[in-house]
This record gives C-alpha cells, sequence and structure tokens, in this order.
C-alpha cells in the first residue's frame, strides 16, 4: 500500500512538473531583456507584479497607509479619485487582464522619431487583453484601424494624425509599439524564432552592469545613452548651436547606466550602476567629518568634492557682473585651499522653531585658508572677528538678516561655515556625543564605512516630529481659507506624529567608486533616487504650467 502510494506521489510531481514547463513554455521568455534588441536605448522592466504586491504590503509605507487614523484623513481625497469613471474602468481591465511582468523599452532614437515598444505578460484572455489596448487607443485622437498578418499572428495598427500605433499578442505576451519591425521582431523572439539582432539578454554590457544591481529586484532600468546623445548632438547641430568638447567627452565616457529597486520588507531598496571605466581615485573619505554631528542631527551628508575647474564655470556663469574678477579669485582659493572631504550637517533640536546646519570643507592648504580669510575680509571689510575659546569667529553683517547671520570659522584641519554663530561654534569644539555613536545610526554604521565617494543619512522620524510640529498649525489654517481645500483635507482628521513616525525608518545612500564604474546604493521608506524623480517630476510641471 505504502509502495503505491509513492508511486503515486510521484507520478503526481513529475504530472506538475511536466504541465508548469509547458505553462512557462506557452508564456515564452520571461525575461524583457531576451525580446528587446541588443541596441536598445532604454529599458524599465516591472519584473513580477503580483510578487511585488505581496512584498508592499510588507513595507513601513504600506503599514502607515492600513493606520486607522490615516486612512481616516485619507478618505476624503481617495473620495475624489474613487468618483473618478476612468479610475474604476482602469481596476476592472487591469483587474481582468492579470498581468504578471510589464516593461517599456525605447529600442530607437532618432532626430524625427523615437521607436517605443511595451510588452506584458499576462494571465487573462485575448480578449482581455484587446480590451486594454482599445483603452489606450481611446486616449488618442480618433484613427483609421488596419491589419496584417505575421506568421500567423494579427497585428492591428491605428493611425493617430502622425502617429501609428501597433498592436499585437502571441502566446501569454502582448505587445504595443509605435514601430511595426519592432513588434515584428518582440512576436518572433516569443515564439523561439530567430531574429535579425541579437537580444539585449546577450549583450557583455548590459550582463556587467546587471551584476551590480539588486537580486530579484522589482523594477529594473538599463539605459545605453550613446544613441540619444547622437541625436541630440545631431539636433543641436541643426539649430546651430554647438558641442563643448570637454562635456562630450564626460557625457560619451558612460557607457550604460543600470537600475534597480527591490522592496525589501518595512524599507525599499535601489542600487545604481554607472558603467564609466577610469583609474580609481587616490582620495577616498575618511569619515572624519562624523565628529562634528551631534544627538540633534537629522541630516548627515559625508562626500568628496573634486573643485577642479569651479573657478572656471563661475567666470562663465558671471560674465559681465560686477565684481566678477573678485569672486572668481575667492572661488580660485576656496578650490586651492579645501578639499577633497567635505559635510553637511543639519541639526534640529526638539521644541526649535527652524533647523540650523553647517558645511564643513577639508583644509589641504593653511597658507591658502589664509590667504583665502584675507580676501573675503577685503571684499567684506565690515567682517566682525569674535574669539570664543581659543576660536576665531567671522560674521558679516552686511549679510545678515533677523533669521540668518553667516558665521565661518578655521580648524586645524576644517573650515566650517553656518548660517548662526551657535551652530558653528557648537560644531568646532565637537563637545557631546556625536550622532555615529548613537543607537538611531545603527542601521547605517556598515554603509558609512564601505562608501568611499559619498554617503547621506536622513533621520526621518526626527525630520516629520520637528516638521509636523512647526506644519500643523499651518495646514491647520490653511485649510481655511485656500479655496477647495476642505474638499480634499479634513483638518479634525489630522494623525497623531507617534502614528507616523513609528513607520519610518532612516534613508542611507552610499555612492562607491569601483574600478568598473560608480555604484550607488539607498534606502528607506523611499530611496534618494526616488525622492530625486520626484523632485525632478515637480520642477518640471511646475515649468510647464508656468509656460
Amino acid at each position: 500500500m505504502i509502495k503505491k502510494l509513492s508511486i503515486a506521489v510521484v507520478l503526481l510531481a513529475i504530472s506538475i512538473f511536466v504541465a508548469v514547463l509547458i505553462f512557462l513554455r506557452g508564456g515564452g521568455p520571461s525575461d524583457a531583456a531576451a525580446i528587446v534588441p541588443e541596441d536598445t536605448v532604454l529599458l524599465a522592466s516591472f519584473n513580477d507584479l503580483p510578487r511585488s504586491y505581496l512584498r508592499w504590503q510588507e513595507t513601513c509605507l504600506a503599514k502607515l497607509a492600513k493606520e486607522p487614523e490615516i486612512r481616516a484623513f485619507l478618505e476624503k481625497p481617495l473620495g475624489v479619485w474613487n468618483r473618478n469613471p476612468a479610475a474604476g474602468e482602469t481596476e476592472t481591465i487591469l483587474t481582468a487582464l492579470k498581468p504578471g511582468k510589464f516593461f517599456v523599452a525605447v529600442t530607437g532614437v532618432s532626430v524625427d522619431r523615437v521607436d517605443t515598444l511595451v510588452g506584458f505578460q499576462y494571465w487573462g484572455g485575448r480578449q482581455e487583453f484587446d480590451k486594454a489596448v482599445e483603452r489606450m487607443r481611446r486616449e488618442f485622437s480618433p484613427g483609421k484601424v488596419t491589419s496584417q498578418d505575421h506568421d500567423g499572428e494579427t497585428i492591428v495598427c491605428s493611425q493617430h494624425d502622425k502617429y501609428a500605433i501597433f498592436s499585437a499578442t502571441s502566446g501569454r505576451w502582448g505587445f504595443v509599439s509605435t514601430s511595426v519591425e519592432a513588434v515584428q521582431a518582440a512576436l518572433d523572439r516569443v515564439r523561439g524564432k530567430k531574429s535579425g539582432k541579437p537580444t539585449l539578454a546577450s549583450s557583455a554590457r548590459f550582463r556587467e552592469v546587471s551584476r551590480r544591481l539588486l537580486p530579484s529586484a522589482d523594477i529594473t532600468f538599463f539605459v545605453q545613452p550613446q544613441s540619444a546623445i547622437d541625436a541630440l548632438l545631431e539636433v543641436g547641430h541643426l539649430l546651430g548651436a554647438e558641442a563643448i568638447p570637454e562635456q562630450l567627452a564626460a557625457l560619451r565616457s558612460t557607457e550604460a547606466v543600470g537600475g534597480s529597486m527591490k522592496l525589501d520588507g518595512e524599507v525599499q531598496r535601489d542600487a545604481w550602476f554607472f558603467l564609466r571605466r577610469s583609474t580609481l581615485p587616490t582620495e577616498t573619505l575618511t569619515h572624519k567629518t562624523g565628529r562634528f554631528t551631534s544627538p540633534e542631527t537629522i541630516v548627515f551628508v559625508d562626500f568628496l568634492a573634486r573643485f577642479a575647474g569651479s573657478a572656471a564655470l563661475v567666470d562663465k556663469a558671471l560674465t559681465g557682473k560686477t565684481p566678477q574678477s573678485s569672486v572668481v579669485e575667492l572661488t580660485e582659493l576656496v578650490t586651492a585651499a579645501c578639499g577633497p572631504e567635505c559635510a553637511l550637517i543639519v541639526n534640529w533640536a526638539n521644541g526649535q522653531m527652524a533647523p540650523s546646519g553647517v558645511l564643513v570643507l577639508e583644509i589641504c592648504d593653511q597658507q591658502k585658508v589664509t590667504a583665502l580669510l584675507n580676501k573675503a575680509i577685503s571684499l567684506f571689510p565690515e567682517t566682525r572677528i569674535v574669539e570664543d575659546g581659543g576660536l576665531k569667529l567671522y560674521s558679516t553683517p552686511s549679510l545678515s538678516n533677523p533669521l540668518t547671520s553667516p558665521t565661518w570659522t578655521v580648524t586645524d584641519q576644517f573650515l566650517i561655515f553656518g548660517l548662526e554663530s551657535a551652530s558653528v561654534l557648537r560644531a568646532a569644539r565637537s563637545e557631546s556625543a556625536n550622532l555615529t555613536t548613537l543607537p538611531a545610526f545603527a542601521p547605517a554604521l556598515s554603509t558609512y564605512r564601505s562608501a568611499n565617494e559619498a554617503f547621506a543619512f536622513v533621520d526621518t522620524r526626527a525630520v516629520f516630529e520637528r516638521a509636523y510640529a512647526t506644519l500643523r498649525p499651518v495646514l491647520l489654517f490653511g485649510a481655511q481659507i485656500l479655496p477647495g481645500a476642505r474638499d480634499l483635507i479634513d483638518t479634525g482628521k489630522l494623525p497623531q506624529t507617534e502614528t507616523v513616525t513609528r513607520h519610518l525608518p532612516p534613508i542611507i545612500f552610499s555612492q562607491r567608486r569601483l574600478e568598473e564604474g560608480v555604484l550607488l546604493e539607498s534606502s528607506g521608506p523611499v530611496t534618494v533616487s526616488q525622492l530625486a524623480f520626484a523632485a525632478g517630476a515637480g520642477g518640471f510641471l511646475g515649468a510647464s504650467s508656468r509656460n
């Protein structure tokens, strides 16, 4: 009996294994890089949407969103979104389509066009694919729809003014593109048929970048900028612009850029690698600037600043302005006297209305620092010098206002500059325990020690505590006077500080120079690259609205 049962279990296991193989084979390649051509300019891939959804539930932001106070506060803005009929229609289509993977690729760039390919692996039916594509086409102007055959598969084309959109599906993959050739090649690769060009997955450059990224990432990016650079140069030439050889050489030195983002427990992680081969610089972070931090430090950035060429940039920026020569000379003295290690430190004590901070510059030439101070005093003759415990504090009344009083001092190794004397004096004396010795810094300690070009730490919990206490009265007042604010914000349901802060781990960032290139890594409730993208998008939208 036991023997028969064992044979049955083995046969069942074999049957399941064979079924999985057939299922996966029918789905085609599972990696977007095995579908797009080797010379793809950009590839952004969402590698496993169901897995990402499950991982998202464990993140601190998802847990924060589940807090009763947060759900009550978001009830009004989410109600506005839910009343949008397009949102409900999109959700219904995606639920039926059951997408598993999704990618966007730029397969070609020229002066007059950009070829894109969108692909998604789905587990719904072909009817759901057709509905999703039809919904997308409705976002464009009405156009003539035609179809053509490609090796037994139908490619549908819709013409929208100057643009044509092609779509097709094979196996479990669906494709939408502005190029019929891109769709045809993708269909061939999905069905295992050899295409004219090698795939990106076979590229040595792609493999070298990928091994520096996060394993099992939720989102991956890959960029080969050379084609885009050539197209931009051609456009610039047509417009009469001339390329600057030094800047062009710097751009071309980057062979490829790869990025990855992973939902890892409560935090999000990302890694970006710039494939740029060069000899390793002799300067690396010594982490000496950590001693200027304090228990009240909420932001600490330790970085290498290579000032070479900064005087020329200042000279070009100030052409025709007064006093150009003096400012350029001052910049040249900073370049000669300071570097390479610098730090930006922001302190915000509990109960303090606003943060304060200092900029710390390593001194590499004491004589040049003396010349720098003399030059600064000659530019601002009213500069005051106050001695406090052996330290000379320099301040300039003409640059002061009721909120700030720029002050600087010089120690044996560093030049310290701040917006008020107390923060400069506190940093220079470094008498209290510094941030790097505190439990709050423990998650960042190993990253801090391994970073050799840049490191950043943001105590998000402390930042929110201080900022929320200051801005909460502003939010309450603004909601009463701004038109439409009451439709989005219920001031009576503002969450308590502790409700938010218990879900906020620190943001940690590092930059390392390797022989093959530069590796940037970040983690936190949001990452540094996400903040940078958000800031860039906000600036672009703001500029667009003004125009």
